[in-house]
């Protein structure tokens, strides 16, 4: 059984649950709005894109598109000669994601007047 959240405020104009991408966006769009808003976060602002899915993927990617880029430039293609690094294509992911830390993406959330309540939220009631 769920209980309230120890200091939680009762009454809002919206609960958004979770803080990724769409949920940072609803939340915020609410508050542009004039509306009173809390988004709920069980792990890091900025949800899977930023830590786990997209942001991870392209970083891997980048250096291959880049090396194909400049073989389509004339002038440059001759220059290009070497490949990925792929341990340094790695280490660079590593670095751009492996601090698993949202403080970078949180005050955003602030600055708008957005209350962060870090933990699982769900809909429950008879009329949900």
């Amino acid at each position: 059984m769920s209980q309230p959240l120890e200091g939680a405020r009762s009454e809002v104009d919206v609960v958004v649950i979770g803080a990724g991408p769409a949920g940072e966006n609803a939340a915020g769009r609410c508050a542009d709005g004039g509306l009173d808003v809390v988004i709920v976060e069980r792990e890091l602002v900025g949800g899977e894109c930023s830590y786990w899915g997209c942001i991870p993927s392209k970083v891997l990617l980048r250096p291959g598109d880049v090396i194909a880029a400049a073989r389509r430039v004339p002038g440059a293609a001759e220059t290009v000669t070497g490949s990925v690094d792929v341990a340094a294509a790695f280490a660079r992911r590593d670095r751009m994601t492996g601090s698993w830390s949202d403080e970078s993406q949180v005050p955003w959330l602030e600055d708008k007047g957005i209350e962060l309540v870090r933990g699982a939220g769900r809909l429950a009631g008879a009329r949900v």
